[in-house]
Formats: C-alpha cells, sequence, structure tokens
C-alpha cells in the first residue's frame, strides 16, 4: 500500500511528465505548405523561400512554412481547389491565375485590361490598395481563396512571334496568335486583326514550330524558360500588361490566425516580393541578349500606336465583369 509520502512524490512526478509532455506540444510549430509551379531555384521559389524565413523569424519559430516549389502539391488550378478544400494552406504564382476560381473571380478581369497600369511601380502600389482589395474580399467570400498581397514584379506581357518585326498593330492584321480564352484578351488582339487560337501552355512551342500558330504573348518570365525564342525569333515589347505576382491563402487557415499573425505575413510577403522583383529585372535585361543570341530580334514598336488602336476595347466589359467605372477610377490614381 503507498504511503502518503510516496503518493506525493508520485503525483509530483506525474505532474512534472504532464508540464514536459505539454511543453513539448507547444514548442511544435505550427507548419503550413506554400506551393508554386516554378521550378526548384527560380524566381518564385526563391521568393517563398524568404517568406517562410520571415514568418519563422517573426513567429518566433511558432509558424514554420514549407516551400514546395515544380507544382509538387498540383498545377494552379489544383492549388487553388486544395486551399478551398483546406488541403493546401497557400500558393504563389500570378496574380490573374485567381482567373481559374470562375464566376466568383470574374471582377480580376479588370487587370489586363491593355494599358491599365502606366508604370509597375503603379500596378503594385493599386492591386494593393482598397479598390482591389475590396475585389479580393469578395474572392475571399465567393470562393474560400484569398489575396493577401500582390508583390513581386513580373515581365511586362509582350507579342513574340515567327514573323515581323512587329512595329505598329496593323503588322499583327491577320496573324494567329495562340491568345488566352478570356473576354478581355480576346477583344485585345481581335481589335488588331489577330486570329486568336487556343492552346494549352505547353502546346505554344511545338505550335510555333509547326506552324499552327505564329505568335503568343506572354512575358519573358514564363517565355524564355520555355525556350520559345528558338522558334519564334521576333520579339516585340509592346508591354501592354503589368502583371505581379499573388500571394494567395485559404480563407479559412486566414479566419484563423490572429491580427498580429496576418501583420506578419502580409509585411513577408511584401519584403519577399521585393526579391521577385529585383530577379524578375536581371531576368528581363539578360533576356533580350539571350533572344539575340539566339538570332532573333528584339523590337521596341510604337507603343502609343498600340494605345491608340486598344483604348476601347475594355468597354464592352464594363460593368459586366468588373463594376462598371473601375478602369477609369484606376487610370485616375494614376495622374
Amino acid at each position: 500500500m503507498m504511503t502518503a509520502k510516496r503518493l506525493t512524490v508520485f503525483l509530483l512526478l506525474v505532474c512534472v511528465m504532464a508540464l514536459g509532455a505539454t511543453a513539448d506540444v507547444q514548442a511544435k510549430p505550427r507548419q503550413l505548405k506554400i506551393n508554386t509551379i516554378s521550378a526548384t531555384g527560380s524566381i518564385w521559389h526563391q521568393a517563398m523561400q524568404k517568406f517562410a524565413a520571415i514568418v519563422k523569424e517573426k513567429t518566433n519559430g511558432d509558424i514554420e512554412v514549407l516551400t514546395f516549389a515544380d507544382g509538387q502539391l498540383g498545377n494552379i488550378p489544383q492549388t487553388l481547389a486544395g486551399m478551398q478544400l483546406g488541403n493546401i494552406d497557400m500558393g504563389y504564382f500570378g496574380l490573374g491565375s485567381a482567373l481559374y476560381l470562375k464566376d466568383k473571380a470574374k471582377a480580376m478581369h479588370v487587370m489586363y485590361v491593355p494599358y491599365l497600369f502606366n508604370t509597375k511601380a503603379d500596378a503594385t502600389r493599386i492591386l494593393n490598395a482598397p479598390i482591389f482589395q475590396e475585389i479580393y474580399d469578395g474572392l475571399a467570400k465567393g470562393t474560400g481563396v484569398r489575396v493577401f498581397g500582390a508583390f513581386g514584379d513580373r515581365s511586362p506581357r509582350a507579342v513574340q512571334t515567327t514573323k515581323g518585326p512587329i512595329v505598329k498593330p496593323s503588322d499583327l492584321n491577320g496573324m494567329k496568335l495562340r491568345i488566352a480564352g478570356m473576354d478581355i484578351f480576346l477583344n485585345t488582339f481581335r481589335a488588331l486583326g489577330v486570329k486568336c487560337t487556343p492552346l494549352p501552355m505547353t502546346e505554344i512551342y511545338m505550335g510555333l514550330k509547326q506552324g499552327v500558330i505564329e505568335g503568343q504573348d506572354n512575358g519573358f518570365d514564363l517565355a524564355i524558360p520555355l525556350k520559345f525564342h528558338e522558334v519564334a525569333k521576333y520579339w516585340s515589347a509592346t508591354d501592354h500588361s503589368f502583371e505581379v505576382t499573388g500571394w494567395f491563402i485559404s480563407e479559412k487557415l486566414w479566419q484563423s490566425l490572429t491580427g498580429k499573425e496576418r501583420e506578419i505575413f502580409t509585411a513577408a510577403a511584401k519584403e519577399a516580393g521585393l526579391l521577385t522583383t529585383e530577379l524578375c529585372a536581371k531576368l528581363d535585361q539578360e533576356s533580350i541578349q539571350t533572344i539575340k543570341d539566339a538570332g532573333g530580334t528584339y523590337t521596341v514598336p510604337d507603343v502609343a500606336a498600340f494605345k491608340e488602336a486598344l483604348k476601347d476595347v475594355y468597354k464592352p466589359l464594363d460593368g459586366k465583369l468588373w463594376p462598371k467605372g473601375t478602369v477609369d477610377k484606376i487610370r485616375a490614381m494614376q495622374k
């Protein structure tokens, strides 16, 4: 039979062991997963790693962000769906990828209105301003996926063709270009007389090589790694759209974070986005030489003429895809 003294010692040991177990549980960091389709070591992957390091430091190790590149957790639609289901916590890729969320994300089309932003800096400022925060709030409410930051310049969208050079809008008249199948893109290029051809990104290279298409529109950050310059020698820097990279998060997860944690995540996204911007600027400069080394030409076209030709393409969509007057408000923010 246990004496009172032994019972006291036993109970003290049990308490110590319980406290130790509790401390171990509390010491274990909360692990979150962030995914990108970009390759290991790529610009986006490096930015995610910086984001993870900042979050770990600022939360004193309480939150650990695990980074996944090469689409290890799925492609962009799968990643967004994973966030909706709660299987994936976050993603980092082009902000316009939100359009994969369909009707609930249709207001995001406005960011692709040609020549909407005057500069990359304007794009970043406005895409993080209240006018877009309202759109992000609606996206989160309607889809369960939130954009908690739009930080990290991407290469401006340009026109790359197998025939050229492309100097003025009329040079594109009648050409077959691979164009993303969204109304704002289709309206833009049909206004230039382009025969818009749908084609998955993975089929663009062979499409250019075999003559199925005669060109495509993307920035250096997508076109150069996929080596389109090997089969499409003419690059025209129309710079008709400035896009940034978006930091996406499960709305359920976002709501579970404290106010302080949300501040840390947003600040980390902004700082990590600066790395994306720095590395992308370097890529853009190197890409011009890459095209020339491959025997291609880099042309700065008559941008004023392109702006004039495309000035009204958004009007049929105003009030249908995004709230009426949004384009005018955004342009007024840059005067």
